[in-house]
């Protein structure tokens, strides 16, 4: 396997919500960016947590046989998720990840989001890199 970085597959400019943002709307960003997770951030770009289909499910379920009050994003998100940095390297991260059921992971500088990684993009990259063995 060729010695890749995060840095190569990142995908920049990640679609975020703040960490205010209503259940209705975090629903509709979900669902109009067709994504199965997202980074929570605040107003300085701090990445707090992440927030899936899954908790959003479990926040309808909960808050609609309750009747409770209206459900932000910080009581749904998960707080304990794995970050990648740029200089990691992607045959690390392929094994850091290989028993996590994530599919979007978030890449800090300093506790800020600058980007993620999609688990379909180093399917992709770990799947070149087998044919170039192949070819061998």
């Amino acid at each position: 396997m060729t010695q890749q970085t995060v840095q190569q597959i990142m995908r920049k400019q990640p679609i975020t919500v703040q960490c205010q943002t209503p259940l209705n709307e975090i629903i509709q960003t979900l669902v109009t960016s067709q994504q199965s997770q997202l980074p929570v951030i605040n107003s300085n770009n701090k990445l707090l947590g992440m927030v899936s289909l899954i908790n959003c499910q479990k926040a309808l379920l909960i808050s609609g046989y309750h009747c409770d009050k209206p459900v932000k994003v910080n009581d749904i998100m998960a707080k304990e998720f794995t970050f990648l940095t740029t200089d990691e390297e992607l045959s690390e991260v392929a094994i850091k990840t290989q028993k996590q059921s994530e599919n979007v992971f978030p890449v800090v500088n300093n506790g800020k989001l600058i980007a993620v990684m999609k688990r379909v993009d180093l399917l992709v990259h770990l799947q070149n890199n087998l044919s170039l063995c192949s070819r061998a």
